[in-house]
């Protein structure tokens, strides 16, 4: 036979537990909707630091047009008008 006092804790730790559950779920959305609205403001940190953003995109474009040079150097020495392959 079912004591039914034994029915009713389990009851009441099954509630207690969905009721923990829910907390927690509750507070992860709050985390994750906090992360989510502090999303990277590039614009705030250029004009916090212009010059350093500045030289690094001067640099970045250095480097990215100095990637082909050689083979367009090349091309026009030879007058081929022909890039290197790659």
């Amino acid at each position: 036979m079912v004591d039914n006092t034994d029915f009713a804790e389990q009851r009441e730790d099954l509630l207690q537990s969905i009721e923990h559950d829910q907390e927690e779920v509750r507070v992860a959305v709050q985390e994750l909707t906090g992360a989510a609205r502090s999303t990277l403001n590039a614009s705030a940190y250029i004009k916090e630091f212009p010059l350093a953003w500045t030289m690094g995109a001067f640099l970045v474009g250095v480097w990215l047009g100095s990637r082909g040079a050689p083979g367009r150097a090349t091309a026009h020495l030879n007058g081929t008008g022909k890039g290197r392959v790659r």
